[in-house]
């Protein structure tokens, strides 16, 4: 037998001493997590391997962080942030493609795998950013709110364009039929996720009237269902998480019984399986791949993407009458690739696209990325406070 309970006593102990000693010293949490999972895994101590029951408990991280996201956002912000989202996550996501390929080109990789390699980098860290921006105290803000929605819409359009990508490996022309297919079933999610918010919810006032109702376990039911329904179709069970927790608002149950689910979903997805996930993501690098000229790849790779980023989304913001501050915090925000990355380059990997030392640079680019995040919107955070302070009057 795994010694599993002994992994999730270290993992314990090392996210509550993690949490303790950086919110003392004024650091997102989720930074030391990161770390503490590359010091636990193989790549230094060797306690933890990458299992089975972790991997199980990080996806229960990551759909219990999105349920919790949702239920916390009114769907009336939501709306307001995706219309202005859209120009974020489309230029958003061209330019870091388009970049992360070219450096993919340049370090000698043919044009199919460079693509994979560009497309990988598209993908957005969503959860990593709402978690950082909890830890900074921005989650109710609007740049908050627009990141989520960017980074949804970023997620989106990488899986759309990702079978449209192995459609032309497979077929070697492209698959215009598959795309079509993906777009449509995307639309299918969209349509019955809102007429579920709409029509289904609403049937639900009398037992959510007060406290007492069993809100959190049917906010469970939707959001695994949605879930499951988004992955069916082949979308990623986040979204189905995010929307059946967005519509569970004010209209359908009573305050106190929102924020009695709300509190609930926040212990599990902050204080123990998000967490998990996070620590994961650290469990899986290896130090193989900054071997010869793969470490340049590496480096390269991971300026370029930071760069393109959040000159990117950051620069859409500023159009969109954010301040510079403000635009920064969106490109920067934006600037971490972590779950969707790792299954797409874990896909690909299977499926012969890209070989071994591909995907430890992919690998240890992502966790790079995520280590500049919470680290660059702690920084941006610090200028924030700064343009926000009342300029004292001349005497």
């Amino acid at each position: 037998m795994e010694p599993v309970f002994q992994h999730l006593l270290i993992l314990m102990v090392v996210i509550w001493s993690v949490a303790v000693l950086l919110r003392r010293i004024g650091l997102p949490t989720i930074l030391g997590e990161l770390v503490m999972g590359v010091v636990l895994g193989p790549a230094v101590l060797g306690w933890i391997e990458p299992s089975e029951i972790i991997e199980i408990l990080a996806e229960m991280g990551i759909f219990f962080l999105m349920l919790h996201t949702g239920v916390e956002t009114k769907p009336r912000e939501f709306y307001a942030a995706m219309r202005n989202a859209m120009g974020i996550a489309v230029v958003g996501a061209i330019v870091p493609f388009t970049v992360a390929m070219s450096v993919a080109l340049a370090f000698g990789l043919p044009p199919m795998t460079a693509l994979f390699v560009g497309l990988v980098m598209t993908a957005t860290a969503v959860v990593i950013t709402i978690k950082t921006l909890r830890d900074l105290g921005l989650q109710q803000t609007t740049m908050a709110r627009l990141i989520t929605a960017a980074c949804l819409i970023d997620d989106i359009l990488t899986l759309v364009l990702f079978s449209f990508a192995v459609g032309l490996m497979n077929n070697g022309a492209v698959d215009l039929l598959a795309f079509m297919e993906l777009a449509g079933k995307t639309i299918l999610f969209f349509g019955v996720a809102f007429a579920l918010g709409y029509w289904l919810y609403p049937l639900f006032k009398h037992p959510f009237r007060s406290r007492k109702g069993k809100g959190f376990t049917f906010i469970l039911i939707m959001g695994l269902g949605l879930g499951l329904f988004a992955e069916a179709l082949g979308l990623h069970i986040i979204l189905g998480a995010y929307l059946a927790g967005l519509f569970f608002e004010e209209k359908v149950a009573s305050p106190e019984l929102i924020q009695k689910v709300e509190d609930r979903l926040y212990g599990i997805a902050y204080s123990f399986l998000g967490p998990i996930f996070f620590i994961s993501l650290g469990l899986h690098i290896t130090f193989d791949s900054l071997k010869g000229p793969g470490l340049w790849f590496v480096l390269v790779l991971t300026f370029t993407c930071i760069i393109g980023q959040t000159i990117s989304a950051g620069g859409m913001a500023r159009l969109k009458k954010f301040s510079w501050v403000e635009s920064l915090i969106v490109g920067v925000g934006m600037s971490g690739r972590s779950g969707m990355a790792f299954i797409l380059a874990s896909l690909l990997l299977g499926m012969g696209a890209i070989d071994v030392n591909v995907f430890s640079v992919l690998v240890f680019t992502t966790f790079l990325l995520d280590i500049f995040t919470p680290l660059g919107l702690k920084a941006c955070h610090i200028l924030l406070k700064r343009q926000q302070q009342p300029i004292d009057s001349e005497p």
